[in-house]
């Protein structure tokens, strides 16, 4: 599951009858460069499909059996970029969703250092699900949580860890966690409190504390380290609040498994969230967009996860994986999005909304 702090989405235009060719994105100017180099893969043209055919095979086991055959055929392309390519290209036609662009942010597997039991740094409870959760009913709020938890709360307690750090962890959805002994635990998504997603980066522009052309996710950690007795008032703007479990797969998959629950995990830099009431999970997707530093870039994707701030038919979410590169693209990365989506040939689109590209 992802959830991002993205300032705001932006509105589509109207559809005609036949979609543009694909443009290149507008640049969105970014105020700083970065630290950590992009590798050579992730620049430019999707040089890699078979990676994107990989994550689509992880996909099948969730998927029905409509999609079984084309599983099936997938399962028996040879994994090279050209094999890779001419099955996307042989089995799916091209649609376009709306006119202009949307909205490409990124997300990671975080990690943080948290303890079993409450010490002097580590003393916020990260929580599982609480007994008294009813689906769809709103719960506590973010802040009457933290001020006023319920005995079912209490019992919930799954360990502790520092509270700036646990709120990065619901940003992100997921995360790897190191324990005092040096043992890991991961922990992922199971469900919310059913409140309403603020993004606290708005809030902080909206307040004029931050910059618009400067805000990141490491711009809102350095505003907390610059303004800690103002970090409640800040993470309580947020009404929402994520409840985990922890991670019990034995094979150390990838990434967290998704909203799709990917025994294999997601895969990072092929999996994105999307908005499911317009793009089915399991979907091949083409993304043509620019990271932080207006370096372009198109990757061949699947929709594999969903997310409370991924709303709108052009959003979608990277997942970046974990580590340092991660880590400073899932804080920056919010590009104009070009995003088209693939669907099998001779399949009926599943909204009228979808225009299929002319020539696919």
């Amino acid at each position: 599951m992802s959830k991002k702090f993205v300032a705001c989405l932006l509105l589509l235009a109207a559809c005609s009858s036949t979609p543009p060719a694909p443009k290149p994105v507008a640049v969105r100017p970014q105020s700083k460069a970065p630290v950590h180099q992009l590798p050579a893969s992730l620049i430019g043209e999707d040089r890699q499909q078979q990676e994107a055919l990989q994550a689509f095979l992880n996909s099948c086991p969730q998927l029905g059996m409509r999609w079984q055959s084309l599983c099936w055929q997938a399962q028996r392309t040879p994994k090279t970029p050209a094999a890779a390519a001419r099955f996307f290209q042989q089995n799916f036609d091209e649609y376009a969703l709306a006119h202009g662009t949307g909205l490409l942010t990124g997300y990671m597997e975080a990690q943080l250092h948290c303890s079993w039991q409450p010490t002097a740094r580590f003393n916020y409870p990260v929580y599982g699900t609480p007994s008294d959760l009813r689906k769809g009913v709103p719960y506590l709020t973010r802040e009457q949580i933290e001020t006023a938890p319920t005995p079912a709360l209490r019992r919930a307690v799954l360990m502790y860890c520092d509270k700036f750090d646990a709120f990065s962890l619901g940003i992100q959805g997921s995360g790897r966690v190191l324990l005092p002994d040096n043992s890991a635990v991961k922990l992922t998504y199971a469900t919310k409190n059913n409140r309403a997603y603020t993004s606290v980066g708005r809030v902080l522009i909206d307040a004029g504390e931050v910059p618009r052309e400067q805000m990141s996710m490491q711009a809102i950690k350095h505003w907390v380290q610059q303004n800690p007795d103002r970090m409640d008032w800040l993470l309580w703007q947020n009404a929402s609040y994520v409840f985990y479990e922890i991670d019990r797969r034995q094979d150390e998959p990838v990434g967290p498994p998704g909203a799709m629950a990917l025994k294999a995990g997601l895969t990072p830099y092929r999996s994105v969230a999307v908005d499911s009431r317009h793009i089915p999970l399991g979907t091949p997707l083409k993304i043509l967009s620019q990271w932080p530093d207006q370096t372009p870039f198109s990757r061949l994707v699947i929709a594999q996860d969903k997310g409370g701030a991924i709303k709108g038919r052009v959003r979608a979410d990277l997942f970046l994986g974990h580590g340092d590169l991660a880590d400073e693209l899932a804080g920056r990365l919010q590009s104009p999005l070009d995003l088209r989506v693939l669907w099998p040939k001779r399949w009926l689109a599943p909204s009228p909304e979808w225009m299929k590209v002319s020539g696919s």
